[in-house]
């Protein structure tokens, strides 16, 4: 399933990058040749370069939804479509990909993920301040009572939170940065093209980077940007507007992810 993984993280960055570039004009309409070749390229890469890989490990169906939101954005470009409707469409595109990401993360992972001690690690070895070990100590203790009390969203929305300040204090580890602000993975400003700081990150960089200086493994971080894509449905209306839902299982699955993420980061 990694393949299938990998092919929707493209599709994922693939349709971000066009949602920009409508975004940035400020025409009602979308009617420029260089815009609709980039609407056509984005749709045409999803069913000429990613959709048999998904197909192949998640089946037919499953794409149904996404293959027509894919047939309508490419639809559009034969007429003057309004960038409001193409950024409407986009949003329902991100949506979908991220169940699908889902999907396709937690049917990899299910049958060969253990159960382990929901006992708090020693944080000592990654953060020296004794306050900050506390705190992360007491999140973790309130991942572990969300979960028990059968609340799986709030889990993974502070399972987000605990995540990001892990890494962070992770990379904050480092004397030389040169690695880290130089890994290919690394936000850069659009203006400058020079990397961002760490403050200014989110958690999708800190798991992209994080993997490519070894310090978590592929499918940990794999599903650790599925636990990034459900924390942002902490706001219910976009949680109600992308109609999804959360089932205890996949907490419980997210909550062992975060653990051997932890482990590693610790290690």
């Amino acid at each position: 399933m990694n393949n299938a993984h990998d092919a929707i993280d493209s599709a994922v960055r693939e349709s971000e990058r066009l949602r920009a570039v409508i975004k940035k004009s400020k025409t009602r309409q979308v009617s420029s040749r260089d815009e609709k070749d980039l609407i056509k390229a984005t749709s045409l890469a999803w069913f000429n370069n990613h959709l048999s890989v998904i197909q192949n490990a998640a089946g037919t169906e499953i794409c149904e939804e996404i293959n027509q939101l894919f047939h309508n954005l490419l639809g559009y470009t034969d007429k003057a479509t309004t960038r409001l409707k193409y950024d409407s469409l986009l949003k329902k595109i991100k949506t979908e990909l991220s169940n699908l990401r889902k999907f396709t993360v937690l049917e990899s992972t299910t049958n060969h993920v253990q159960n382990s001690s929901d006992s708090a690690p020693n944080f000592s070895k990654l953060i020296g301040d004794s306050k900050m070990q506390q705190i992360l100590a007491a999140r973790w203790n309130e991942c572990v009572a969300c979960i028990s009390a059968g609340a799986p969203l709030a889990a993974t929305v502070m399972m987000g939170g605990f995540l990001e300040t892990l890494l962070l204090a992770r990379f904050n580890r480092e004397t030389d940065k040169s690695k880290i602000f130089s890994a290919s993975t690394a936000p850069v400003d659009r203006k400058t093209k020079k990397p961002l700081q760490l403050k200014e990150w989110t958690l999708r960089n800190y798991l992209d980077v994080g993997h490519e200086l070894g310090w978590i493994s592929k499918s940990t971080k794999d599903v650790g940007e599925v636990v990034r894509d459900f924390r942002n449905y902490v706001h219910p209306y976009k949680q109600a507007s992308h109609g999804v839902d959360l089932e205890a299982n996949d907490a419980r699955l997210f909550w062992e992810i975060s653990k051997e993420i932890s482990r590693q980061l610790l290690s």
